[in-house]
């Protein structure tokens, strides 16, 4: 015999009932009472144990949203030491190496380990703007707010050009072969 689902045992409840209401003897109405207080107690155990899965449903619901936010937690951790790392490859790209380069490499600023060979060049770095207010609107690009237009500006100073509170300066850079 197979377990009934509950929608079949109130199927089986309902008809009962309607073949109670039609029943005429003493007899026949007891059996049928006795056969609805069955499947009463078999509905209830049904629904108890419904109860008890949603509980554990709930449960796991609650397992998941503290997982979630432990996922979050950590992840805000991983960002931190990615950018901590990033510090750090920077700190050796633009001060470590070039110093060692500098200071070990030939005239021709090259030094070589046994794992790669670090050649230092000279290249233009990023646009400063020391004073926003003498820089000409020509260098100025409009968006919800107004901001330097760097790249614009680092093409007329890198031709040697002078821009009202703007400059330029060389950097040294590493490029690993």
């Amino acid at each position: 015999m197979t377990k009934k689902t509950t929608k079949e045992l109130l199927g089986e409840y309902i008809d009962l009932e309607i073949q109670a209401q039609y029943t005429t003897e003493d007899e026949d109405v007891g059996e049928m009472l006795s056969k609805i207080d069955a499947v009463r107690g078999t509905i209830r155990k049904k629904v108890d144990g419904i109860d008890y899965f949603m509980v554990e449903l709930s449960r796991r619901e609650h397992l998941i949203d503290a997982e979630i936010e432990a996922l979050k937690t950590e992840e805000t951790r991983l960002k931190v030491r990615r950018k901590a790392v990033q510090s750090l490859k920077d700190y050796f790209n633009t001060s470590l190496i070039p110093m060692v380069v500098e200071e070990l490499g030939d005239e021709n600023g090259v030094f070589e380990t046994d794992t790669a060979r670090y050649k230092l060049y000279e290249t233009w770095g990023p646009t400063i703007v020391l004073d926003e207010d003498e820089v000409p609107d020509d260098f100025k690009k409009v968006t919800m707010t107004e901001s330097i237009d760097k790249m614009k500006a680092k093409k007329i100073l890198t031709t040697g050009a002078k821009v009202p509170g703007l400059t330029i300066n060389r950097i040294k850079r590493i490029r690993r072969s």
